[in-house]
């Protein structure tokens, strides 16, 4: 710590030292500044301080006392270098009324969406319901229509040499907990193996298909007539079993489409709640007759 602390002031006289000409010797009126207290500036320029504390929480953790002083000496040069750029920019651009307007409706964006924020956050502290949920998907089945298929299940990839293969091929169409953790331990102890349990959430049919050898028949095809498939090639066994299916242009599972109904009715709540709002606050302006119509026709 003392070793950068030695650096990074070192480099201070070393930056005065080299800054161009131009830049230490424009004319400026020092005025008294009330440094922050409990703070220990590094640098100043024109009225701007640099405080040790502050590049100190910019600095990435894990450097070298010799590589935070090089990251520490590259970003008190920028910063120099913005402060004096900055103020060049407001001498040399006298008319600053579109700045001005851009600034202030900025501003006012801030403060709108702030207060939104607040509003929204004391208004819909509670989560969705899964009664809303359900009724908002029985009600508009129509937009909930598949593009692609899915499929819950358990995928094996297998070495063909493997000595268990007559048992895993027995186990992997069961579905109890028992012949579960038996093919969990199994693929564990032989990294060649991959295990994907699927069971209990829906994946693209297109996410498993990808993880077979290539195919001639469409894997939806295939599973039209069977659930429980057996793919093999040069090095590996693919065992895919398909506990549940739902094809292209069937109703989208209420499982798989529960996340983004509970999002299109958040968006939905808050869109109609901050309308309510608007329209109160206008309403309540017109009754206290704080509205001023010019040019209104007589």
């Amino acid at each position: 710590m003392k070793v950068f602390n030695k650096l990074i002031h070192g480099f201070v006289w070393i930056l005065v030292a080299v800054l161009p000409v131009s830049m230490v010797s424009c004319k400026w009126t020092r005025h008294a500044i009330e440094y922050e207290r409990g703070k220990t500036p590094i640098v100043e320029v024109r009225g701007e301080v640099l405080y040790e504390e502050d590049l100190r929480q910019v600095i990435p953790l894990g450097l070298s006392d010799a590589d935070s002083a090089l990251f520490a000496s590259r970003y008190i040069q920028n910063w120099v270098q913005d402060i004096l750029f900055y103020q060049n920019a407001i001498r040399n651009i006298p008319d600053t009324k579109e700045i001005d307007k851009l600034v202030s409706n900025y501003r006012r964006s801030l403060f709108e969406h702030e207060y939104q924020r607040k509003l929204i956050e004391q208004k819909f502290s509670t989560e969705i319901t899964e009664d809303q949920i359900e009724r908002f998907y029985n009600d508009n089945l129509r937009l909930f229509v598949l593009d692609k298929p899915l499929v819950k299940g358990l995928f094996l990839k297998i070495p063909n040499q493997s000595h268990d293969m007559a048992q895993i091929r027995e186990l992997f169409t069961q579905t109890d907990d028992v012949s579960f953790e038996a093919i969990e331990k199994y693929c564990i102890q032989n990294n060649a193996s991959r295990c994907e349990f699927f069971y209990d959430n829906w994946r693209s049919l297109s996410e498993i298909e990808v993880l077979l050898p290539p195919l001639d028949t469409p894997l939806e095809t295939m599973l039209e007539d069977r659930r429980d498939l057996e793919f093999k090639d040069g090095e590996f066994t693919y065992l895919l079993n398909v506990s549940e299916f739902a094809g292209k242009g069937d109703s989208e599972p209420l499982e798989h489409a529960r996340n983004r109904i509970r999002g299109l009715l958040t968006n939905s709540n808050e869109v109609a709640y901050m309308r309510k709002v608007k329209e109160d606050l206008y309403r309540n302006a017109v009754e206290k007759n704080l509205l001023i119509f010019h040019n209104k026709e007589k």
